[in-house]
Parts: C-alpha cells; structure tokens; sequence
C-alpha cells in the first residue's frame, strides 16, 4: 500500500469532503494533496475519490481504503506515543463482545482498565452476531462458546455456569421440579428462535443425562421465545417460568434471593449452555499490541480463579 504520508493526505480529503479543507488541516496546500492521492490511486490502481464542483466524496474502494488507512494511522500514532512514553498502552483499542455479557459484565469489567490506562480509548461494540475481526478492523473479541474460532488466537479468561432458576413466587405457585421430567408440567422460558425450540437436556454427576421437552414458552404479547439472555431474565423475575440462564447475568439475583436456582445437581447441557467458556480472541496475523496484552492481563486478573458473579453463590 501506498506510504503512510499518503494515506494521511487522502484521509484528510475524505473526512473533509475538500482538497482545501484538508490542506488547511495539514498545512500543506491543494496541489501537493492532489499529488499524494494521485499518487496512492496508482499505487493500488483503482480509483478512490468521486470529484464534482461542490463536493468530494470516496467511491465504494475508496470507502475500503479509508477505513483501513484510519487504521493504520492509529495504530503509528499508538506505536509513537508507546515509544514516548516508554511502552505504555495507547490508542484506540476496538472490543466486540455480545450484547448481554457487554451489558451485564464487560462495561464494568473495563472500568479499571479505563482507569489504569488513561491513554487508551476503548470503543465497545456489541453484537450478536459473528464478527470478523479483520473486515470490521476490531483488535479484539471476547467470545462465549465452547470452541474458540480457529481462524484467531484465543484465550481462556473464564468458565461460565448455566443454570435453571425461577422467582420464588412462581416456585410457592407451581412447586419446585425435583427432576428433569418434572419440568414437562412447568413453564419453561425458552432461549433461541420461534421456529427451532430444542429439548431441554441436563447431566447428573451421578445419574448420568436426562432429555426434556420442556413445555411451553416466552409468552409476550406476540407469543414469542426470546433469543436474549437480559430478556428471559426479566421474565424469570417476573414469576413467568423457569429459565435456564448463565449466572452471570443472575448472581446478583441469586445472591439476593431474587431468583432461586433449581435442580441443583443437574448441569444444563446444550443449547445456550454450550456457550459455556468465555474466551479473549484476537488475529494471527499480527503480535498483539501493548493495549490488547494489557486488557487481556487486566481481565485474567479481574476474573480470577472464580469470576465475580459466581463469587459467594451457593447453588447446592
């Protein structure tokens, strides 16, 4: 790709929409931008700018240059102010994570980070659904599943526990399950979508695996099963049904009698239970930078042996 001076010089023109606001911004002048850009749109050979009388605006390549030339700016700023101040982690540090654990845990997860590395900016992205890090110029991705994607560098932070739980009003209502079959006579607060409701099933430490087909559904006004841990949560709470949820969207509620676990000696086993491990991911391709070792090491730390929504719960 073209030199870095370039990319600069096209970034401007871009984010200025005019080779004349850019060039005040630089201070430099119009024909030597005009140069600079010509100059990188013979270097890739393709065109990046659409050129009319008002405007400047960057064509659909341009757009992908961009992008990734904001990229790389950041990162030569981040290495200058490393080497300035003796390794410290800077720059901007782009995390994707779903959008429940992002709610319920990351956010405060990331607060001492903030706090330790002031010259870091984090921008938090939540999404449910995949992401591809390369394409979508994210550093790093934290990932509940059970198997890491094999196309990143992972690494373990943390065991997540799943378990079925319901208020207390609606357990003194419909009585406590004692096994998994008694769910079949219960409401049960289903995760996934309308159209792929999967059996419940659950292991024993003693007794080995049991099926359910677990009866009933998330019951809104338009009937739905919800996809959202947040929201079966609120039903759970409501005293709509048993939900199986992971406790780190429910330690408080247990530890505060809110919510209150049954079948104690059952594992939940599929489904949203197999997202069962939470992982830090990052690319291959490059070493990880100051602010993505410093954020990993910070969240070991954080989560421990024993992560804190799992701390002072008693489940048994």
């Amino acid at each position: 790709m073209g030199r870095l001076e370039d990319l600069l010089a096209f970034a401007r023109v871009v984010d200025a929409r005019s080779f004349s606001g850019a060039a005040r911004k630089l201070g430099s002048s119009k024909s030597m931008l005009s140069k600079q850009v010509a100059r990188l749109e013979g270097e890739l050979g393709a065109r990046l700018l659409h050129r009319t009388t008002r405007s400047i605006s960057a064509t659909a390549e341009g757009q992908r240059v961009h992008e990734r030339a904001l990229r790389l700016l950041e990162d030569a700023q981040a290495l200058e102010d490393e080497l300035a101040h003796h390794g410290e982690p800077s720059g901007v540090l782009r995390l994707s994570v779903s959008t429940a654990f992002g709610n319920l845990q990351a956010t405060r997860l990331l607060t001492g980070f903030c706090a330790r590395h002031p010259r870091v900016h984090v921008v938090l992205g939540l999404n449910d659904r995949y992401v591809d890090l390369a394409e979508e110029s994210f550093d790093m991705v934290l990932r509940l599943t059970s198997q890491p994607s094999p196309g990143l560098v992972a690494r373990k932070l943390a065991d997540v526990r799943y378990l079925p739980c319901a208020s207390p009003a609606y357990l003194t209502e419909h009585g406590r399950p004692r096994k998994p079959a008694d769910l079949e006579r219960h409401r049960c607060l289903r995760f996934g979508q309308l159209h792929s409701p999967e059996p419940w099933c659950f292991r024993h430490a003693s007794l080995g695996e049991a099926q359910v087909q677990a009866s009933g559904s998330l019951r809104l006004e338009s009937g739905l099963t919800a996809n959202s841990s947040e929201s079966l949560r609120v039903a759970a709470l409501a005293g709509m049904g048993i939900a199986v949820l992971p406790t780190y969207a429910v330690g408080d509620d247990l530890r505060e009698g809110r919510l209150v676990p049954v079948l104690p000696n059952w594992q939940p086993l599929g489904g949203n239970a197999n997202a069962h491990t939470l992982y830090a991911g990052y690319l291959p391709s490059r070493q990880p930078s100051p602010k993505v070792r410093a954020l990993i090491d910070h969240l070991l730390v954080e989560l421990g042996t024993v992560p804190p929504w799992d701390r002072g719960l008693k489940l048994r």
